[in-house]
């Protein structure tokens, strides 16, 4: 669909898109944008909460968070870790901070999660893994048993990508760890680069990037600082046909953030912007599109998309 303008309130799924779900070669990016329809805190809620938090402690005081909030909230963050670091009281209750007590009614996660893919998440919290993908239960556990548990494994650290087989419908990779496992959470600038430098991190994106097609959601203004990180370690696609897509919300006036943005994201990431109005939902919009897509997107048999893949690469010797 391009840059045609005004944006669509429900925009058609791009072709690529659905040839990558039909031939189980479709993994889906999940952001913050998402979960904040779940009633999740922005990242500027976030920084506040545990700097409020510390202050409830004794370890700094209101005045401290007054004189800190012109500061962006990932800065903020990563000054309230240091200091709960030093002071020796670790900001261990994430999911006080990060999981709403009342969750909103919104079925995004719902509607994503019946697509059957892939999903690898940068948010915390266990909304994605929680709800039922398409092939459910009775298949077999890691100890090669046949299992009727509905737990799904936690994937949140580095060691468990390397040799990942993604072959699982329905599989979630939290890449920035889990408020389960605080110890893995990604959260400052700092362990962003050290994360983003570890080689197991690297082939686990080149591999994505390399094999299968990516669409991101949920990745606003807020998040695209995480997403360069994503993007800028996986490979460039080299190929003619188009890989990465992202689905993003824009207000009608914004027509010439929409194409600087457009052209910035091809030209850099090779990732296209597919684009939808803000202007009658606001991001509640997603869930819409979601809904729509979810009955649309077939996912095909992983195990058919091996054989397949197979048959290519000794046709190819």
């Amino acid at each position: 669909m391009s840059k045609v303008w005004p944006p669509p309130q429900i925009p058609p799924i791009p072709h690529e898109v659905k040839q990558a779900a039909s031939e189980a070669n479709l993994v889906i990016f999940v952001g913050a944008g998402v979960s904040r329809l779940m009633g999740c805190p922005s990242w500027d809620q976030f920084a506040n909460a545990a700097l409020r938090q510390l202050a409830d402690l004794g370890s700094i005081t209101f005045g401290d968070i007054q004189q800190l909030s012109h500061l962006p909230a990932k800065q903020r963050l990563s000054i309230a870790l240091q200091v709960s670091n030093l002071e020796s009281r670790p900001l261990n209750n994430y999911a006080a901070l990060i999981q709403p007590q009342h969750p909103s009614n919104s079925r995004v996660y719902e509607y994503l999660k019946s697509i059957g893919c892939i999903y690898v998440t940068t948010n915390y919290d266990r909304f994605l893994d929680s709800m039922p993908s398409k092939t459910k239960v009775g298949r077999q556990d890691s100890e090669g048993e046949a299992s009727g548990k509905d737990e799904p494994k936690l994937i949140c650290w580095p060691h468990q990508l390397k040799g990942l087989r993604l072959r699982e419908p329905g599989t979630v990779i939290h890449l920035h760890g889990s408020i389960d496992k605080p110890e893995s959470m990604i959260m400052t600038t700092p362990q962003y680069l050290i994360h983003y430098d570890d080689k197991r991190v690297q082939d686990f994106l080149d591999e994505l990037f390399d094999r299968y097609t990516i669409l991101f959601l949920g990745y606003g203004l807020e998040e695209w600082e995480v997403l360069e990180h994503i993007l800028r370690k996986g490979k460039k696609n080299d190929g003619k046909q188009q890989k990465k897509f992202m689905l993003t919300g824009f207000y009608s006036h914004q027509e010439k953030t929409f194409s600087h943005l457009y052209d910035y994201y091809e030209a850099s990431f090779s990732v296209r912007l597919v684009h939808f109005s803000l202007d009658h939902k606001e991001h509640d919009q997603l869930e819409k599109i979601m809904e729509d897509w979810a009955g649309n997107l077939e996912v095909g048999d992983p195990l058919l998309a091996d054989d397949l893949e197979f048959v290519l690469e000794v046709a190819d010797e």
